[in-house]
């Protein structure tokens, strides 16, 4: 595989394939195979964007969202989706990096605009297992998204 440069033009590039799409953002592989033992995820995420609250459920699924670009709230949950944290994820600030356990119910939504980040997990990915997602929060696509958004945003952004 050739060297991949994590560069304004490849964030740039990857935040207009996310506004062009209906779900508000797009991602980009960097292992080149599932079998690979770390999973590299980069990902745009625009305004509105709705990341359905989920968790992996195998053990080794430890996963670390590095920000590359703009800022993100990353939400957690427990079990029956009462909110369990909130941490502001920002390119050059406080925290820019944040790691959780398998089993950690997450969503989040960039923050002032649009924002990318980088997903790191063990690997390898197996399709057939198929991530948690929570049966308290709508699929995405349903009428409540907008609600349900809305109400997972509603701390200000300085929290």
């Amino acid at each position: 595989m050739a060297d991949i440069l994590l560069d304004q033009s490849l964030f740039d590039a990857l935040l207009a394939q996310a506004a062009a799409s209906p779900r508000l953002r797009s991602h980009l592989l960097l292992h080149a195979s599932h079998d690979e033992p770390v999973q590299r995820v980069c990902i745009a995420l625009q305004p509105g964007t709705y990341v359905r609250p989920h968790c992996h459920r195998q053990e080794d699924k430890r996963e670390l969202l590095l920000m590359l670009q703009g800022r993100m709230m990353v939400v957690t949950f427990s079990e029956d989706g009462r909110e369990l944290s909130r941490h502001r994820l920002e390119t050059g600030g406080a925290l820019c990096a944040l790691e959780f356990d398998a089993h950690t119910w997450h969503s989040l939504y960039p923050l002032d605009g649009p924002a990318v980040v980088m997903e790191i997990k063990p690997g390898p990915y197996r399709p057939e297992v198929k991530t948690d997602f929570a049966p308290w929060a709508p699929a995405e696509g349903d009428a409540g998204v907008a609600a349900f958004l809305q109400q997972m945003q509603r701390v200000s952004p300085s929290a």
